[in-house]
C-alpha cells in the first residue's frame, strides 16, 4: 500500500502486515485475530470441542486463575414474524410484525437479527433507515425476563418475476449463538405495468421535445430498484417506445447510447404511464465548476455554506445539471444531498450558454470531520449519473479544529510479519506542516527506533522528514507525506524501512523568524479569506529527545486552525465511480 493511499483508505492499514514494493512506508496494524473469548461458539445444539488435558508439570506451573467477569448466559426467547396480507402486488410495500419475547429467567442481552437475503424471494428490509431498529447493529437489544419487543417494519419485493416473498432469519444474542428463528411468507402477483412515450435527443438544450429531435432505434434498459431484474425496449419510428413490465419502481438511464447521454432517474410504472425519455449531447468540456466554503473553520453541527460556481462555455444551455458528491463515502465529506443543496441536489439547474451562475448550498458539518480536522466538499457536476468521467470536478475544504491525534512510528528493519527486527536509534524525525511556520516538532528515535508525537492537530497536509545517522538511509519515500487523524487511541504506527548505505539527506524547512511562541502562524484559508490563527505559533519545534519519555509540550495549538486546510484542490481520486443503483 502506498503511504499516500492512507488519505481515503485509512482502515486498509489494519490489513497490512508486510512491506510491498514500491511502498514508501506503512502503518503498523493492530492484531485483527479475535481473542478466544470473542470467538463465535458452535451452532446451537452442538457441543464445543474440548482441549487436551495438560500434563501435571504444566498444571503445576500454570499461574493462578484471575477473577473474570461472569460470561453472558444464553438467552431463552420466543421469536415470531407475520405479514399483514396473504398476497401482494409487485408495486406494494410489505408490512410485517416481528416479535421477540424473553421466556427465560435472566436478561436476554445483545439480541440481533440476521435476515436471510440470499434468495430472490427474500424480502428487502431497508438496513440504513428504519429497518430492524435496535436489532440491526451492536450493542443490540437487551430484554428483561417476561418482556416482549414488537417491531412493525416495512419491506419491498426483491424481484418482480417471483411468485412469493419470504421474511426469514435468525436471532443471535451476546453469546453469538442463534437463539431463535423466524419465517413468514406471502404470494406475489404482478401489478399492471404499461409505459409508453417518446425518446428524443435534446439538440438545443432547452429541456423539452422539439420537432425533429425524435430518436428511432434507441435501446433503453429498465432496472428494478430492489433487485437485479432488467428489461429492455427499443424505440421505433418517431422515437416511440413501450415497456410492458410488472408495475413497480425502476431505474432508467445512466448510460450513453449512440452518442446520447441519458440521465439516470427513477420511474414508477403503473397501468398507464407516460414516459418521455430525454437524451442530451455530451458536455465536451463546456462545463466548469468551482466551490468555496464561506468560512475558514467550523464546528461539528454547524451549518456550512458553500458557494458553487458553474460556467458554461458551450453554445447551448446545459439543462438538468446536478451535483454528485462524496462518491468515496468518507464521513468528513459533505453528502451533497438534502434541502440545503436546492435544485443541485434535486431536479437540476440550467446554465445558459456562455454564462456563469453561482449557488449557495448548505449542509451540516458531520461529526467525522472533527477527527479529520477538516470538512470537505468534493463534487462533480453534470447530467445525473451518466458519463461521470467527463463531469466538471470541484473541491473545497475548511478547518474543523478541536481534536488531537498521535503520530507514531518505528525506523529500522522488519521481519516478515512486519514486526521490528532491529530498530535504528538516533534518527532525527521532523514533523512538518504545509503552513507559514512549517516545523511543528522534532524527535529522535530511541534505542528501539521508536518515535512519537502527541497532541497533534489532525489534518491532511503533513510530512515526516527522516535524518538517519551516517551509514544509514531510508529506503523509500523521504520526506513522507502523511494524513493525521484522530482520535489518539485509533492511530496506527508507521513502519519506516531503513537500510545501510548513504543517501543525501532531505532539506528540512526552516521556520521563519516570526514563528515565535507568541506569534500565531497565519496560513492560506478558503478562497477569499485567510486562515485562522493559533495560540502558540503552531510551528515552533521542540528540542530533540527520546520519543519514549512522554514529554510532549509541542505547542501545536496553532495547527488546530492552520495546518488542517490549504488553498488548492484536494485530490480525492483520479477516477470517480457512479454509485451503484
Amino acid at each position: 500500500m502506498l503511504a499516500r493511499g492512507l488519505t481515503t483508505l485509512t482502515a486498509a492499514a489494519v490489513l497490512t502486515s508486510v512491506f510491498a514494493v514500491p511502498a514508501r512506508a506503512e502503518e503498523e496494524p493492530a492484531s485483527t485475530a479475535p481473542s478466544t473469548s470473542d470467538a463465535a461458539g458452535p451452532p446451537a445444539g452442538s457441543t464445543a470441542p474440548t482441549s487436551a488435558v495438560p500434563s501435571s508439570s504444566a498444571a503445576e506451573n500454570k499461574p493462578a486463575a484471575q477473577p473474570q467477569d461472569e460470561p453472558p448466559q444464553r438467552a431463552r426467547v420466543e421469536v415470531s414474524a407475520s405479514l399483514d396480507k396473504d398476497t401482494y402486488q409487485t408495486d406494494e410495500d410489505v408490512h410485517f410484525t416481528f416479535t421477540v419475547k424473553n421466556i427465560g429467567s435472566t436478561t436476554a442481552k445483545g439480541l440481533l437479527v440476521s435476515q436471510d437475503i440470499g434468495e430472490p424471494t427474500d424480502l428487502v428490509v431497508p438496513w440504513d433507515v428504519g429497518g430492524w431498529g435496535p436489532l440491526r447493529n451492536d450493542p443490540g437489544l437487551d430484554l428483561e425476563p417476561g418482556k416482549s419487543f414488537v417491531l412493525h417494519g416495512t419491506g419491498k419485493i426483491r424481484e418482480v418475476d417471483q411468485t412469493a416473498t419470504v421474511l426469514r432469519g435468525v436471532v443471535f444474542d451476546a453469546t453469538h449463538f442463534g437463539v431463535g428463528q423466524f419465517s413468514a411468507s406471502a404470494k406475489v402477483t404482478p401489478a399492471p405495468g404499461h409505459a409508453e412515450g417518446l425518446v428524443y435527443g435534446d439538440k438545443n438544450g432547452n429541456g423539452k421535445l422539439d420537432p425533429g429531435e425524435e430518436l428511432a432505434g434507441t435501446k433503453l434498459t429498465l432496472r428494478y430498484v430492489n433487485g437485479n431484474r432488467t428489461l429492455t425496449a427499443t424505440s421505433g419510428p418517431g422515437g416511440k417506445i413501450t415497456f410492458d413490465v410488472p408495475g413497480a419502481d425502476y431505474y432508467l438511464g445512466g448510460e450513453v447510447v449512440d452518442g446520447w447521454l441519458f440521465p439516470w432517474h427513477t420511474v414508477r410504472i403503473g397501468e398507464h404511464t407516460e414516459l418521455d425519455v430525454r437524451g442530451v449531447p455530451p458536455l465536451n468540456g463546456a462545463l466548469k465548476a468551482s466551490m468555496a466554503f464561506t468560512q475558514d473553520s467550523y464546528r461539528v453541527g454547524d451549518t456550512a455554506h458553500v458557494t458553487v460556481t458553474l460556467s458554461n462555455s458551450g453554445s447551448i444551455p446545459l439543462t438538468g445539471i446536478v451535483a454528485g458528491c462524496n462518491r468515496i463515502g468518507d464521513g468528513h465529506i459533505l453528502s451533497g444531498r438534502g434541502p440545503g443543496w436546492g435544485d443541485l441536489g434535486a431536479d437540476g439547474v440550467t446554465i445558459p450558454a456562455g454564462e456563469t451562475r453561482t449557488f449557495d448550498v448548505a449542509e451540516t458539518v458531520p461529526e467525522a470531520a472533527l477527527n479529520r480536522g477538516i470538512v470537505v466538499a468534493s463534487c462533480d457536476f453534470g447530467y445525473r449519473e451518466v458519463d461521470i468521467e467527463h463531469h466538471a470536478q470541484a473541491d473545497a475544504r475548511a478547518a474543523v479544529p478541536g481534536a488531537k491525534a498521535v503520530v507514531e512510528g518505528n525506523v529500522g528493519t522488519f521481519d516478515n510479519q512486519g514486526q521490528v527486527k532491529d530498530g535504528l536509534a538516533g534518527v532525527k524525525v521532523v514533523l512538518v506542516a504545509d503552513q507559514h511556520c512549517p516545523v511543528v516538532a522534532e524527535r529522535t528515535t530511541d534505542a528501539k527506533g521508536h518515535f512519537e508525537f502527541l497532541d497533534v492537530a489532525p489534518g491532511p497536509d503533513f510530512h515526516l522528514y527522516f535524518l538517519p545517522p551516517a551509514g544509514w538511509k531510508v529506503k523509500y519515500e523521504n520526506p513522507m507525506w502523511i494524513n493525521v487523524y484522530g482520535p489518539p487511541e485509533n492511530h496506527y504506527p508507521y513502519r519506516i524501512l531503513a537500510e545501510e548505505g548513504d543517501a543525501p539527506l532531505p532539506a528540512v524547512p526552516v521556520n521563519p523568524a516570526d514563528c515565535t511562541a507568541t506569534t500565531p502562524a497565519p496560513v492560506s484559508g478558503a478562497p477569499g479569506g485567510t486562515g485562522g490563527t493559533g495560540g502558540t505559533g503552531g510551528g515552533q519545534s521542540s528540542g530533540s529527545g527520546l520519543a519514549s519519555t512522554g514529554v510532549e509540550a509541542l505547542g501545536l495549538g496553532a495547527l488546530a486552525l492552520t495546518a488542517l486546510f490549504l488553498g488548492g484542490v484536494l485530490v480525492l481520486g483520479s477516477r470517480r465511480r457512479r454509485r451503484e443503483a
